[in-house]
């Protein structure tokens, strides 16, 4: 088992291995001597397409500019901090509670600037969120709503044992990087975890469910964000930096919204083979770009459409009934 190493943010790590490092660091391009890339980049240059990961990337100087936060999104990372504690939750979100002032009106603080100083209706809560906002600089803030949420999501997955165990591990909060031999590239992998139940791999997804049926949507999930090529990077860093083949990769699914109910899902050796290939396709577009200036959108001409069959069919249905007309078809 390799050593793992602890970095601290602002160092930069130069050898392949295993370390334990600050989210923020993980993500940043000065983690390494040279572009790095995670399985988002990674998966937005193979599924989207390399335009798509190139306007929004950090190397990027005209990139687009980066979309605030959601409220799905932050109560996905704050349920990951929680849950699996895999950042300290005091340094990255604060809690507004629930007997908080509101915050002074347009027109009151309108009012402030005119005067230099609050009304009585106001000066209370505009001290207090002054106070607040001081406090909170640089997280994010999380209602008392949202943490009863994220309590209802850690109570209903720990009553799924074999689920909460794929999550359970001595191997947390570690970050594979290593130098890709073809591209020179620097390559970060950071699953959730490596557990110690047979699964090689654990990792906790965040999602609210389209459709009546959940484990059709959860299932759905997977193909959708391109689950299979982020396990699929991180059965290469474990072969790369552990020397361990990984065969089990584990998804756990927890609902954001009510009844909060857990899926497990795991990947089949045969899908966790073909992340692998898309991982490769997508880091080989990246080198490809960097070294021409070329991000092709995934569109490279026209798109053919046509009607599904199972619509022909219901029209020639309808015309046999006489719902639809019979027109003569115009000569090719």
């Amino acid at each position: 088992m390799s050593e793992i190493i602890e970095i601290p943010d602002g160092a930069q790590v130069t050898e392949p291995g295993a370390y334990r490092m600050s989210m923020a660091l993980y993500h940043s391009q000065g983690v390494c001597p040279g572009p790095s890339f995670s399985s988002t980049g990674i998966r937005a240059a193979e599924l989207k397409s390399p335009l798509a990961f190139w306007k929004t990337s950090d190397l990027n100087p005209d990139r687009y500019p980066p979309k605030a936060e959601g409220d799905a999104l932050i109560l996905g990372k704050a349920a990951h901090c929680l849950i699996l504690g895999d950042e300290v939750f005091a340094d990255n979100f604060a809690y507004v509670p629930d007997d908080a002032p509101r915050r002074p009106t347009s027109a009151q603080i309108a009012a402030f600037e005119k005067n230099g100083f609050w009304s009585d209706a106001a000066k209370d809560g505009a001290e207090w969120w002054a106070r607040f906002d001081a406090e909170a600089a640089g997280r994010s803030l999380l209602t008392a709503e949202q943490v009863t949420r994220i309590g209802y999501m850690a109570e209903n997955l720990a009553a799924l044992p074999e689920a909460r165990e794929a999550l359970i591990g001595a191997l947390t909060e570690v970050s594979m990087i290593w130098q890709d031999e073809i591209t020179g590239l620097w390559v970060k992998s950071r699953p959730d975890c490596i557990p110690s139940n047979g699964v090689d791999f654990g990792d906790l997804k965040t999602f609210s469910p389209k459709g009546a049926d959940i484990l059709l949507s959860a299932q759905r999930a997977v193909t959708d964000h391109g689950y299979p090529v982020q396990m699929g990077m991180a059965v290469e860093g474990a072969e790369r930096i552990f020397g361990m083949t990984a065969t089990r990769c584990a998804l756990i699914f927890i609902q954001t919204t009510e009844p909060y109910e857990p899926v497990p899902i795991m990947l089949d050796e045969e899908t966790i083979h073909w992340g692998r290939v898309l991982f490769r396709s997508g880091l080989d577009k990246i080198a490809h770009g960097l070294n021409t200036g070329e991000w092709p959108p995934r569109a490279k001409g026209f798109v053919n459409y046509s009607f599904p069959p199972t619509m022909l069919h219901r029209f020639g249905e309808l015309q046999l009934a006489g719902e639809l007309p019979i027109i003569e078809r115009i000569a090719a």
